[in-house]
Protein backbone atom coordinates (compact mmCIF):
# COMPACT_ATOMS: atom_id res chain seq x y z
CA UNK A 1 0.00 0.00 0.00
CA UNK A 2 1.38 3.55 -1.20
CA UNK A 3 0.12 6.35 0.17
CA UNK A 4 1.85 8.33 -2.66
CA UNK A 5 0.36 6.14 -5.75
CA UNK A 6 -1.49 9.41 -7.50
CA UNK A 7 0.70 11.85 -6.23
CA UNK A 8 3.44 13.21 -8.64
CA UNK A 9 6.35 15.39 -6.92
CA UNK A 10 6.31 16.17 -3.82
CA UNK A 11 8.88 18.36 -1.37
CA UNK A 12 10.39 15.94 1.12
CA UNK A 13 11.90 18.04 3.53
CA UNK A 14 8.71 19.57 3.96
CA UNK A 15 6.36 16.23 3.74
CA UNK A 16 8.65 13.77 5.60
CA UNK A 17 11.94 15.28 7.55
CA UNK A 18 11.31 15.77 10.71
CA UNK A 19 7.85 13.90 11.13
CA UNK A 20 6.92 12.37 14.15
CA UNK A 21 6.21 8.47 13.41
CA UNK A 22 3.68 6.47 15.17
CA UNK A 23 2.63 2.99 14.88
CA UNK A 24 -1.59 2.03 14.32
CA UNK A 25 -1.83 1.49 17.56
CA UNK A 26 -0.35 4.93 18.53
CA UNK A 27 3.33 3.67 19.59
CA UNK A 28 5.82 5.99 19.43
CA UNK A 29 8.74 5.16 17.10
CA UNK A 30 10.53 8.60 16.50
CA UNK A 31 10.86 11.19 14.09
CA UNK A 32 11.93 11.10 10.20
CA UNK A 33 15.90 11.74 10.34
CA UNK A 34 16.65 10.96 6.72
CA UNK A 35 15.44 9.40 3.76
CA UNK A 36 16.65 6.32 1.28
CA UNK A 37 16.55 7.12 -2.04
CA UNK A 38 17.18 5.26 -5.11
CA UNK A 39 17.11 6.19 -9.12
CA UNK A 40 14.18 5.50 -11.57
CA UNK A 41 13.82 6.59 -14.63
CA UNK A 42 15.70 10.16 -14.03
CA UNK A 43 13.69 10.65 -10.96
CA UNK A 44 14.30 10.56 -7.53
CA UNK A 45 12.27 7.88 -5.25
CA UNK A 46 11.85 7.37 -1.83
CA UNK A 47 12.46 3.90 -0.49
CA UNK A 48 12.22 3.77 3.32
CA UNK A 49 12.17 6.45 5.81
CA UNK A 50 15.17 6.16 8.37
CA UNK A 51 15.59 6.44 12.37
CA UNK A 52 17.82 7.06 14.65
CA UNK A 53 20.73 9.75 15.60
CA UNK A 54 23.11 7.65 13.06
CA UNK A 55 20.92 9.04 10.19
CA UNK A 56 20.67 12.47 11.54
CA UNK A 57 24.09 12.61 11.90
CA UNK A 58 24.78 11.96 8.07
CA UNK A 59 22.27 15.20 7.53
CA UNK A 60 24.23 17.29 9.75
CA UNK A 61 28.27 18.25 9.31
CA UNK A 62 30.80 19.43 12.12
CA UNK A 63 30.94 18.97 15.54
CA UNK A 64 27.11 18.27 16.02
CA UNK A 65 27.20 15.45 13.25
CA UNK A 66 30.17 14.06 15.02
CA UNK A 67 28.36 14.05 18.47
CA UNK A 68 25.15 12.25 17.30
CA UNK A 69 27.05 9.49 15.86
CA UNK A 70 29.04 8.94 19.00
CA UNK A 71 25.73 8.97 20.62
CA UNK A 72 23.84 6.57 18.01
CA UNK A 73 26.73 4.09 18.48
CA UNK A 74 26.31 4.38 22.58
CA UNK A 75 22.61 3.17 21.62
CA UNK A 76 22.93 0.40 19.19
CA UNK A 77 25.77 -0.57 17.02
CA UNK A 78 23.51 -1.51 13.80
CA UNK A 79 22.38 1.10 11.12
CA UNK A 80 19.92 3.22 11.21
CA UNK A 81 16.45 1.92 11.39
CA UNK A 82 14.74 1.41 8.05
CA UNK A 83 11.06 1.54 7.68
CA UNK A 84 9.92 0.68 3.82
CA UNK A 85 7.47 3.12 2.16
CA UNK A 86 5.21 0.16 2.02
CA UNK A 87 4.87 -0.12 5.78
CA UNK A 88 3.42 3.37 6.15
CA UNK A 89 -0.75 3.53 6.23
CA UNK A 90 -1.14 7.09 6.41
CA UNK A 91 0.08 10.71 6.31
CA UNK A 92 -1.53 12.84 9.25
CA UNK A 93 0.49 15.26 10.79
CA UNK A 94 2.36 12.39 11.95
CA UNK A 95 3.72 9.44 9.86
CA UNK A 96 1.16 6.22 10.83
CA UNK A 97 3.38 2.77 9.96
CA UNK A 98 1.81 -0.85 10.73
CA UNK A 99 1.83 -1.97 14.28
CA UNK A 100 4.85 -4.47 13.69
CA UNK A 101 6.68 -2.31 12.23
CA UNK A 102 6.40 -0.02 14.90
CA UNK A 103 7.07 -2.68 17.83
CA UNK A 104 10.17 -3.81 15.47
CA UNK A 105 11.76 -0.18 14.95
CA UNK A 106 11.78 0.94 18.59
CA UNK A 107 14.94 3.94 19.17
CA UNK A 108 17.18 2.97 21.80
CA UNK A 109 17.63 6.38 21.69
CA UNK A 110 14.39 8.05 21.83
CA UNK A 111 13.48 5.48 24.52
CA UNK A 112 16.50 6.74 26.29
CA UNK A 113 15.44 10.23 26.27
CA UNK A 114 12.22 10.15 27.04
CA UNK A 115 13.04 7.81 30.48
CA UNK A 116 15.75 9.82 31.41
CA UNK A 117 14.96 13.55 30.53
CA UNK A 118 11.53 13.89 29.46
CA UNK A 119 10.10 11.73 31.87
CA UNK A 120 11.94 13.59 35.07
CA UNK A 121 10.04 17.35 33.59
CA UNK A 122 7.08 17.76 36.32
CA UNK A 123 3.98 16.90 34.43
CA UNK A 124 5.75 15.25 31.58
CA UNK A 125 4.53 12.11 32.03
CA UNK A 126 0.72 13.77 31.68
CA UNK A 127 1.33 15.09 28.57
CA UNK A 128 2.67 12.49 26.24
CA UNK A 129 -0.32 10.65 27.25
Amino acid sequence: MNPWTDVDAIDLGDSLLDRQIIGEDGTVVGKVDDLELRAEGGTLVVDALLVGPEALADRIDGPIGKLLRRIGRGFRAQAPQRIPMNAIRRFEPTIVVTTAIAEATGSPSEDWLRRKVIGRIPGAGHASR
